[in-house]
């Protein structure tokens, strides 16, 4: 083959891609011709062909070639704003998924603490309390009760020996999966995301506290005020709860409409023995009731903004990681996502378990709800 360069004839050869050329003497003074355009970044070749009816070689197929030795500014920072809006685009949408499949999670874990709860009630005549006297161990929250309904037997075993090994106990209060939101997943042994329904604020916290006297007669006033509307008691020993359970198939709304437990993410501990659950009665026969001890394990609710889910203030109310929603699980083993807009006369319809009675009047039993 042979390339022709003004009025030059060469031959030339191709080596894995680097062009070879062969000059005789008679073209030998176009090389510099050819070099100088080689430099500057164009070639331009002339494929020739053998035509005896010419007599000789003739131009058949010509092609330009521009050689690129690097990119320019403009195109480098076209390709840069490229990959910085498609970043842009695929940052979030990965963010979404990863929550999706997070909240997905907890909906499981609920789901399953709610089946829990409900095969509990079903062997033991009614739920737990939010703490439990269970024999001569110290007070134990609602989570030790439902262990074994979640295959969790050997923890259990570890958490009911009296007195405790503290080797034991470390092993049975190493993080459980089911108990904690993939969305916090707060560090340490033993640490809860899900808190149950323990009803109404003015239960737990007229003044930030309230003696509960250990009669068996609820009262408006000074005892078990809200029997119809907690579904978790405290059932410690002293109090008037301790012999009192809710069934299920008891509840006037509705297992489905009616919030068992929620999330937290200011929850405590779940095997209990935090310093203010352990008091024993005052000698007067009562046991104290403080905001602390239901906050560790439960939630509450009122017609305030401060019980609302996702509430500013910390404490005994729902919130969560997600994203403008909270998750609840329903006495019908259901779990549902929540938002945060929720109205709280529909939150409240949904929390308290007997919306008629709570519409009476204190002086009829009821909790002066008017709006459900």
């Amino acid at each position: 083959m042979g390339a022709i360069w003004g009025n030059c004839i060469v031959n030339s050869t191709c080596h894995l891609g680097k062009m070879t050329t062969h000059m005789d003497d008679k073209h030998r003074g176009c090389e510099e011709k050819l070099t100088n355009s080689l430099q500057n970044g164009v070639e331009f070749f002339s494929f020739l062909c053998d035509n005896k009816d010419v007599g000789g070689f003739r131009p058949c197929l010509t092609f330009l070639v521009m050689k690129r030795s690097a990119f320019t500014l403009v195109e480098l920072l076209v390709v840069i704003a490229v990959v910085v809006i498609l970043v842009a685009i695929l940052i979030p949408a990965v963010n979404a998924a990863r929550e999706n499949a997070r909240r997905n999670q907890c909906l499981a874990n609920q789901r399953n603490l709610a089946i829990a709860m409900i095969d509990y009630a079903k062997a033991n005549n009614g739920l737990p309390g939010y703490l439990n006297q269970l024999g001569a161990t110290p007070p134990r929250s609602w989570v030790v009760s439902i262990l074994p309904m979640i295959g969790e037997n050997r923890r259990y075993e570890f958490l009911m020996r009296n007195p405790p090994v503290p080797s034991e106990v470390d092993q049975a209060t190493v993080p459980l999966s089911v108990l904690l939101c993939p969305s916090d997943r707060p560090e340490g042994n033993a640490r809860l995301n899900y808190v149950v329904n323990c009803g109404p604020a003015t239960e737990h916290f007229p003044g930030n506290q309230q003696n509960f006297p250990t009669n068996s007669v609820p009262v408006v006033n000074g005892g078990d005020i809200a029997p119809h509307f907690t579904l978790f008691k405290d059932r410690r020993s002293g109090l008037t709860s301790i012999n009192s359970r809710v069934r299920i198939e008891d509840i006037p709304d509705g297992a489905s409409n009616t919030i068992l437990l929620s999330e937290n993410v200011n929850a405590g501990v779940w095997q209990g023995m935090v310093s203010s659950l352990d008091e024993l009665p005052t000698s007067s026969g009562t046991f104290t009731r403080d905001s602390t001890a239901v906050a560790n394990f439960g939630f509450v609710w009122a017609n305030q903004a401060a019980f609302a889910p996702n509430s500013t203030i910390a404490g005994p109310r729902p919130s969560s990681r997600h994203p403008g929603t909270i998750i609840a699980a329903f006495a019908d083993g259901s779990a549902r996502v929540i938002n945060d807009n929720i109205g709280i006369w529909e939150w409240l319809r949904l929390v308290c378990p007997d919306d008629e009675k709570a519409r009476r009047p204190f002086s009829d039993g009821g909790l002066n709800l008017q709006g459900l």
